[in-house]
């Protein structure tokens, strides 16, 4: 058979990146771009539209350049989730996007949330109420950005938008619709009550499509940009998380994807849509009997780079800096000699959804040196994302092992940690980016090079194994049980000192 490439798209929040994957699985060169972040108030989250649909245009043209153009089987896309973009009757922003962690709606999630048709929306959209979901921005933009609502002639996504860019339509894919808030899981659609609650009309949306869905027809304009008069099947993927599931060969509830980078997120693939009692976890469709279960966390790696940035003065990109931090805190016990520390300095989502929790450190003694801080907040980022694994395992059934990506993996010591704090068997397979190889797959099965995306396993291997440290875990289950009740004690302080510095 005649080898062919994909290109795979992956819109993130701080880079976009073109993984060229050839028909066997292997990686054959990545591209990536900066995308810059902007943060015009504290809170606020925003990024420039057209800044990352030029950096998808220069990340084709490279990728295009690298590839003969015949030995492109697809372009496929990965995007980030809960963005939102109001754009004109032209397709022109009338805004800045606001991205996942944009939490000027928090005011309107919590009021929402008080209210008895908040558990019905959670229910029928699998998206607990939140400042990051579509929904809040909306019912937020509609009382304090009028004017830009009522102009606004679609609400979009990224994803939407660059393919608005490239095609001239509005379109989405079920994975991203997911995602908003807006989107009933068991009937596939918009769901009414939501879309009232926010105040749009359906219309307002883009076509709800399949995560297969493929174009070919691109703007004259975008052709000449892209040096290209073949027709390219542009499938339009999925979104980040349920490709991450996808990249690492996950489909069945036993076996967890855990993606620790600036953020952080622990996810299941079940058959079936289940929400939790609790509303801790979000449930999203990807396609029919085939949906994510899981919790995002704030505060990943970006915990780790405030106290290198911020407290130790040091340069987070330097990975000398890096190796030596991680090094100094293999040194230090279990627990860090009894100091705590709650990452919690975005706010939360998965498992408390508030965005008024706070950072803290608990425990703290004369005795503590700069190592036992950096051991407490590597430990602290370890034990947010076993909340939510906790919640995973309560909700959908036990854990067998854990499959790990993201920035984590450059560190064996913090791997190992984690290991030794879930308990659990940490698995590092090939699928470094997993959210590109999982488009890949998604574009492979549209284009019929594969017919199960569980064959997608077949491309897959094992690179290495951490098992948990007995002994280790015992103590660090005695200091989880504390760091466990430290955020229900601290509630209502932290909401207090956001009041004040409001």
């Amino acid at each position: 058979m005649k080898e062919e490439n994909i290109i795979a798209i992956d819109l993130g929040t701080t880079h976009c990146k073109a993984v060229i994957i050839n028909t066997n699985g292997k990686v054959l060169k990545t591209f990536q771009l900066a995308t810059k972040p902007m943060q015009p108030k504290p809170g606020w989250n925003e990024q420039n539209a057209d800044e990352i649909f030029n950096a998808v245009i220069k990340l084709l043209q490279q990728s295009f350049s690298f590839c003969k153009e015949k030995d492109i089987a697809c372009v496929s896309f990965s995007a980030a989730m809960h963005s939102l973009l109001a754009v004109d009757k032209n397709g022109k922003p009338l805004m800045n996007m606001l991205t996942w962690a944009d939490l000027r709606s928090a005011q309107y999630a919590r009021e929402l949330e008080l209210k008895p048709v908040a558990k019905k929306i959670y229910k029928t959209t699998g998206v607990p109420i939140h400042a990051m979901s579509p929904l809040c921005k909306l019912i937020w933009m509609k009382h304090e950005s009028k004017k830009i609502f009522d102009k606004a002639f679609k609400f979009i996504s990224i994803k939407e938008y660059i393919f608005l860019k490239l095609f001239g339509k509005y379109i989405v894919d079920c994975s991203i619709a997911a995602a908003t808030g807006l989107f009933d899981e068991k009937n596939v659609c918009w769901y009414d009550e939501a879309l009232n609650i926010a105040g749009i009309a359906k219309e307002k949306l883009s076509e709800l499509v399949s995560i297969e869905h493929c174009e070919t027809e691109l703007l004259p304009a975008i052709k000449t940009k892209l040096k290209t008069k073949n027709k390219i099947l542009f499938v339009l993927g999925a979104s980040d998380g349920a490709l991450a599931n996808l990249g690492s060969g996950l489909f069945n509830a036993k076996n967890m994807a855990v993606t620790v980078g600036t953020s952080g997120a622990a996810r299941v693939t079940t058959n079936k849509y289940v929400t939790d009692k609790q509303q801790r976890l979000f449930c999203y469709y990807i396609e029919r009997e085939m949906y994510i279960l899981g919790g995002a966390v704030n505060n990943g790696g970006v915990a780790l780079q405030w106290l290198i940035e911020k407290i130790l003065q040091r340069n987070f990109k330097d990975e000398k800096v890096f190796r030596k931090i991680f090094k100094e805190a293999s040194h230090i016990k279990a627990g860090a000699e009894g100091l705590i520390f709650l990452p919690y300095l975005n706010g939360e989502r998965s498992p408390m959804w508030d965005e008024n929790a706070r950072g803290a450190l608990i425990g703290l003694t004369s005795s503590h040196k700069q190592t036992h801080i950096i051991k407490a907040v590597l430990e602290g980022i370890c034990f947010a994302l076993l909340d939510v694994i906790n919640a995973v395992e309560e909700t959908s059934g036990s854990i067998e092992k854990i499959y790990l990506s993201g920035g984590i993996i450059k560190s064996p010591e913090w791997v190992q940690m984690f290991a030794n704090i879930t308990g659990k068997n940490i698995v590092i397979n090939d699928a470094a980016d997993a959210s590109a190889l999982g488009a890949a797959f998604v574009g492979m099965k549209a284009v019929g090079l594969i017919h199960d995306f569980t064959k997608s396993n077949l491309f897959l291997k094992e690179i290495e194994q951490f098992k948990p440290d007995k002994k280790q875990n015992a103590v660090y289950k005695k200091y989880f049980s504390i760091y466990n009740e430290l955020y229900d004690k601290l509630k209502d302080t932290f909401e207090k000192i956001n009041a004040i510095k409001m």
